[in-house]
């Protein structure tokens, strides 16, 4: 087993799941730039030829430069097939994913994708199911199992796992009642702590940051009824409202967080602020962590955020691959527990694998336990889209240049029509309260 490290290396922050960045720019591509897109930002051309030599592999993924590295250090060591490996970025990587599985020309082998696509890919009828012979590959964890499910089928291997937590500094929540065990316990801890120009706990203006508090005070993204039911969209609830107005005012001045920083800003602010202690919480994933320690997680603790989200990575095999067999063998050696424990001592990467974990960092391990607190985002079709126009809403809100009433009823539109472009079942809205009885007139 490792020792606990204390440093890690400074990553490139990753766009998630609600983060605006990338998406909105989908708007603006024609069907040309699309094609440009897929043959530059993929860095790829045509399907790999077979050589006298045996066959080529195709990869496709996401990965930042650093994550980048590691890859092709791994397949260096790989002792299959030849691989090609190519790249997209995250925030356009769905769409162009999609499109080259539509077309089936230039199909890859083996895809990383994250957890809330494998729902949309398996609608699509895109990806294969985990053989039986890969089945039992590696001893995956609970939590990460169920971001490689639609149901009761497995459709890939769990790469990554990560999600939202606290980071916090251990010598200031000393001797307080610590965790949090609901969000109004965070929120009261985080405004005794905020004073002076010291604030309790940073967030991000995201929908993906609004999603434990819309789960906490409200109904939630999307809210099944009961099992195989349409869901009904959560944003239509009235308490959507008031969770979305109590979510802008913990910003500023009378809040517990710092005033939004511009958009370009927002990364450093956070770090800057961390580091200098004038924050001493912060809302955030495994992948912020090396930049707001810059490296040394020394005195540097991690606890569950209520009702947080949980996500991750998984490699997949398309249903268009030439190569089947041999994606999943080499999704296989990619999973492989010491390769795993390595990329957490090197990048910071929550293990998916049982003994991956097991021989990773003090650290690493102490995140993985916050995880275990969080819950997915719904495993349905729609989920990777709604944050397109949830983002924007809750940053007019937090910005105020729109109220939280119209904000979200735009949000309700906007899904509402996604949800009729993509041909899928929605419940009408939950029925208006009736106003209390005021008894007879006089």
């Amino acid at each position: 087993m490792h020792g606990t490290p204390t440093a890690l290396p400074r990553r490139r922050r990753r766009a998630r799941p609600g983060s605006a960045s990338g998406q909105t720019a989908w708007g603006r591509l024609s069907a040309f730039a699309l094609s440009a897109a897929l043959a530059v930002g993929a860095g790829c051309s045509r399907q790999p030829e077979e050589t006298a030599t045996g066959i080529r592999l195709r990869l496709w993924h996401t990965f930042n430069p650093a994550e980048t590295e590691a890859l092709n250090q791994a397949l260096r060591e790989w002792q299959g097939p030849t691989v090609e490996s190519s790249m997209a970025p995250f925030g356009l990587g769905l769409r162009l994913l999609r499109n080259t599985l539509k077309e089936a020309k230039e199909c890859p082998d083996l895809v990383r994708v994250d957890a809330t696509w494998v729902p949309v890919l398996v609608h699509e009828q895109r990806l294969l199911p985990v053989p039986a012979a890969g089945a039992g590959a590696h001893e995956f964890l609970p939590e990460t199992e169920v971001l490689a499910r639609v149901g009761d089928t497995r459709y890939g291997l769990p790469q990554a796992l990560d999600g939202l937590a606290i980071l916090y500094r251990e010598d200031v929540f000393a001797g307080m009642d610590w965790p949090p065990e609901t969000m109004d316990e965070l929120v009261t801890t985080a405004r005794g702590l905020t004073r002076d120009g010291t604030y309790g706990l940073g967030l991000r203006v995201d929908g993906y940051w609004f999603v434990p508090f819309l789960r906490a005070w409200g109904p939630g993204l999307l809210v099944e009824q009961e099992p195989g039911a349409a869901v009904r969209l959560g944003v239509e609830d009235p308490a959507a409202t008031v969770v979305l107005e109590r979510f802008a005012a913990l910003f500023g001045a009378d809040g517990i967080t710092p005033p939004p920083s511009p958009p370009d800003e927002v990364n450093s602010d956070e770090i800057r602020r961390f580091r200098a202690k004038s924050l001493v919480a912060v809302v955030n994933g495994p992948w912020a962590v090396a930049e707001l320690t810059g490296g040394d997680t020394t005195g540097i603790g991690v606890a569950p955020l209520p009702e947080a989200p949980r996500g991750g990575h998984v490699w997949a095999v398309p249903a268009c691959a030439r190569h089947p067999e041999q994606g999943w063998a080499l999704a296989a050696f990619l999973t492989e527990p010491a390769r795993q424990a390595e990329w957490a001592d090197r990048l910071g990467v929550i293990p998916t694998t049982r003994a991956g974990l097991e021989r990773a960092g003090g650290f690493v391990r102490r995140f993985y336990q916050a995880l275990t607190k969080a819950r997915p985002l719904p495993r349905h079709p729609i989920t990777p889209e709604l944050f397109d126009d949830l983002s924007p809403a809750v940053a007019a809100v937090v910005n105020g240049d729109a109220a939280p009433t119209e904000a979200l009823a735009g949000v309700g539109r906007a899904w509402r029509r996604l949800f009729g472009q993509r041909e899928l079942e929605v419940a009408a809205p939950a029925p208006a309260a009736p106003p209390p009885d005021e008894g007879p007139p006089p």
